[in-house]
């Protein structure tokens, strides 16, 4: 290594054990603790992509009947008719579900933003998006234009495509193994936390005809703050080490990181993973999907599998359309306001829950329990719904049931897809497969946020079934193809799923490296 360091550990000096079948190197990796640098970055970067993303599926939720009259009156004014209900619930659809073409978009340019701009400059550079969204949908008002909305949702979609897809990434790369799980969490906890801000604000405080634009331009707001303090956080160390062969720019990052000068054993991990990428050639998504390695089909198939279950078990559905799931129930204006604040609030909290107990009860079992309760969850509320015409009491059955629902969620489906991903892959193919697995998350959320509508007005409760069966599909995935990766680095993931037999293997837990002889 370049530099004369002040190390706790000098690699001249590391011991060798030798026995018949192995040799071992060994260099204790200390444990990581939250640093100011580490919790400035963590909460920088999840204060906007992931804050924002979750504010615009909880936005629209209280303003729906102000917008959808908006777009009537907005249609009569310019061309002399209002909207049909049809073509009104078409459009309204269209602008709940644009956001997610938008965020596919951004998905799919993610991977290559993040490998040649780096993730921090990714981030950095597309607040510029989040600005011109919240421009278009604050002003669509004084311009009489609905189509400024649908516009500007597509923009911010886009946005919140490439944040959700690079913030996981740049959490994965920053964090210590320790605490990855915790500090990964996070992501899904700034979702949920900007779901309910959407929620509350657009229920109780912007609520007239002459406010909602301003509910809608405060998107940007978060993005000018991210744009003054992001520039003073550190880089991702593995981008750096990896991608730009900048080594001692890498541990210097690493040394602020960490707070500490012990930092060798990391620096070897990543050390021997830029070698095996050195090995390799560059990894596109073309490369993925065509399975360059055939070694990436079972990874692939995980991570591509949870963000279609975290979609399609329907949680958006409640989140974008939860005033008019809550009105089926039979209850009240001020009822279904109090619930619906309720939802993202114990979304929130649950979300708290998960970054506690992520790393203490592992992955793969807050991924089994939950699917398997949200399958349950969604066949009772389906049954309850069917009987509110006999008993009004029944309402608050629904709506115990769908908390429980988003108890469920919240605790595992909901953050795990987008931490495992990263867990899953070397350094070369991450970004790639983040991308696809976004891609996936936000075309299957683009499906339920177009479809559920039509769905809840021609069959009503049984809407929930299709749910339900998703939920019970993941749970039986979870069960038999997913693994834990709780405690486990990410090289020992990756060659986990390597064929077994006629090969070195080189495994590195805490950076203790191990070679195998097929021969002895």
């Amino acid at each position: 290594m370049e530099g004369n360091y002040n190390n706790d550990y000098d690699m001249d000096e590391v011991k060798k054990d030798y026995d018949e079948k192995d040799m071992e190197v060994v260099i204790e990796k200390p444990q990581g603790r939250v640093t100011l640098w580490l919790a400035l970055a963590a909460f920088t970067t999840t204060m906007c992509g992931p804050l924002q993303f979750g504010y615009q599926i909880g936005v629209l939720t209280g303003p729906s009947s102000l917008l959808q009259d908006f777009y009537s009156q907005s249609n009569e004014d310019r061309r002399g008719e209002p909207l049909s209900e049809t073509a009104e619930l078409w459009l309204w659809s269209t602008t709940i579900a644009i956001y997610c073409i938008g965020g596919a978009a951004g998905a799919f340019s993610s991977s290559y933003l993040a490998d040649i701009l780096g993730r921090k400059n990714t981030m950095l550079l597309v607040n510029v998006f989040s600005i011109m969204a919240g421009l278009l949908m604050g002003l669509s008002y004084v311009a009489n234009s609905y189509e400024m909305i649908i516009i500007g949702r597509l923009v911010i979609g886009y946005y919140a495509g490439v944040s959700v897809t690079v913030v996981p990434l740049y959490l994965a790369e920053i964090s210590p193994q320790n605490l990855r799980g915790a500090i990964g969490t996070m992501n899904q906890l700034m979702i949920t936390v900007g779901i309910l801000i959407g929620q509350v604000l657009g229920l109780y405080v912007f609520t007239t005809d002459e406010n909602w634009p301003i509910l809608l331009s405060l998107t940007a707001v978060p993005s000018v703050v991210q744009m003054f303090v992001l520039p003073f956080c550190p880089a991702s160390p593995r981008w750096l080490f990896i991608k730009k062969n900048e080594e001692k720019e890498a541990r210097k990052v690493l040394v602020k990181l960490r707070g500490t000068e012990n930092v060798e054993a990391e620096m070897l991990e990543i050390r021997h993973e830029a070698q095996e990428q050195s090995e390799t050639e560059q990894v596109s998504i073309m490369d993925v999907l065509r399975l360059r390695d055939p070694a990436w089909k079972r990874p692939l198939i995980i991570c591509v599998c949870l963000h279609l279950a975290q979609q399609l078990s329907g949680i958006n559905a409640i989140m974008f359309y939860a005033t008019e799931v809550y009105y089926q129930t039979g209850m009240g204006e001020e009822q279904v306001a109090i619930a619906t604040v309720g939802t993202g609030a114990i979304n929130v909290f649950m979300t708290i829950v998960a970054v506690f107990v992520i790393e203490s009860a592992g992955r793969k079992p807050l991924l089994l329990y939950p699917f398997a309760v949200m399958t349950i969850a969604t066949g009772l509320v389906t049954m309850s719904l069917t009987l509110q015409d006999k008993n009004d009491n029944w309402k608050w059955m629904s709506l115990v049931l769908i908390y429980l629902y988003i108890v469920a969620f919240a605790v595992g489906p909901g953050p795990i897809p987008f931490l495992i991903v990263p867990e899953l892959w070397a350094q070369g193919p991450r970004p790639a497969v983040m991308s696809i697995s976004v891609q996936v998350n936000w075309y299957s959320n683009f499906i339920v946020g177009l479809t559920f509508p039509f769905l809840q007005a021609s069959i009503e409760a049984y809407a929930f079934l299709f749910f339900m069966s998703f939920c019970l599909l993941s749970t039986i995935f979870v069960f038999f193809y997913v693994p834990e990766t709780k405690g486990r680095s990410f090289q020992e993931m990756v060659e986990s799923f390597q064929p077994k037999g006629g090969r070195a293997e080189v495994e590195i837990e805490g950076v203790k490296n191990k070679a195998y002889d097929d021969d002895d």
